[in-house]
């Protein structure tokens, strides 16, 4: 593996592991409604991205050239994520909304050939199976399996929130494939200014009716969730992932929710089950498995898969 690979899983492998502070920050920031909390997070991410642009001297980088279309379609889709995602958390439970947010992969799976030629290998769709078995085993099915019942029988939003975790797994997976597709034409600190940008400005609508006391008094958790999540995460999950073919990168941003268990269990306190811990076993073997250079001669024995 060449130096810039081992860099680029790195980053993308960090980026992630920030990503998973997600369910922290919304525990801490609970008093602050779901609308705002998003618009705040990502304005105070877009402003301490700018002022990362000022001090290093990019400015010149986020200059739009080719593709600007893309640009600004990819802000509608970061959008798109990012509302849906914690419309589905709203509405069902943060371990169903990981799992319909990790649907992506399979969508990455899909677009990824024809959009950016790239080959689907045997070794990627076993470790895209192990990956998913995982998040089976993190998901309580049982819960699922009830709310979707209220949901039809008794008219519960339920169903809106499965809705859009679905649409957020989608939405994702064609975030992903996008970046993808532009990243010959703008860095990635470009790629997070602008989609970060368009966003801002989509989600101004959602950012009042909120008490001034309650934004003031969550002020600080509110730009270091910017900060942390928006920008320094973002900016090293946006490199990484620019650099690696989409079918891997989206099975290693699985990463994000064992992360998230993780952080739950050792700052926020939630129980760890062991169902979940099997999960996770499933979860980081399949990202092991996507980025082996080799196969492993096991499954290379019984499944010829080709790298």
């Amino acid at each position: 593996m060449s130096q810039s690979s081992k860099k680029a899983y790195f980053e993308l492998i960090t980026g992630s592991v920030l990503f998973g502070l997600l369910g922290v920050f919304v525990d801490y920031l609970k008093a602050v409604p779901t609308g705002p909390m998003i618009f705040y997070k990502q304005l105070f991410g877009l402003l301490s991205l700018l002022i990362f642009i000022v001090l290093t001297g990019k400015l010149s980088q986020i200059v739009p050239r080719r593709k600007k279309k893309y640009l600004l379609l990819l802000g509608f889709i970061n959008t798109c994520t990012i509302f849906s995602y914690f419309t589905c958390i709203k509405y069902t439970s943060f371990s169903v909304a990981i799992l319909m947010l990790y649907t992506a992969p399979m969508y990455v799976t899909i677009l990824s050939p024809l959009v950016l030629k790239e080959k689907i290998t045997r070794k990627g769709v076993v470790a895209l199976i192990l990956s998913l078995i995982g998040l089976l085993f993190i998901v309580d099915m049982e819960n699922v399996a009830t709310g979707l019942s209220l949901g039809i029988n008794g008219g519960s939003g339920y169903l809106l929130g499965i809705a859009a975790g679905i649409l957020s797994g989608l939405s994702f997976g064609s975030e992903i494939v996008t970046i993808r597709y532009i990243k010959d034409d703008y860095s990635s600190v470009a790629l997070l200014f602008w989609y970060t940008f368009v966003g801002v400005i989509l989600l101004i609508p959602l950012s009042g009716g909120t008490p001034e006391h309650v934004i003031i008094d969550n002020m600080p958790m509110l730009i270091f969730f910017g900060i942390i999540n928006t920008a320094l995460a973002a900016v090293l999950y946006v490199s990484g992932i620019s650099q690696i073919e989409a079918q891997k990168g989206s099975i290693l941003a699985l990463l994000e929710p064992v992360s998230g268990i993780f952080f739950d269990f050792t700052i926020v306190h939630t129980p760890l089950l062991i169902d979940t811990v099997i999960g996770c076993v499933f979860i980081l073997f399949g990202a092991y498995i996507a980025v082996m250079e080799k196969s492993p001669k096991i499954f290379g024995k019984y499944f010829k898969i080709q790298v």
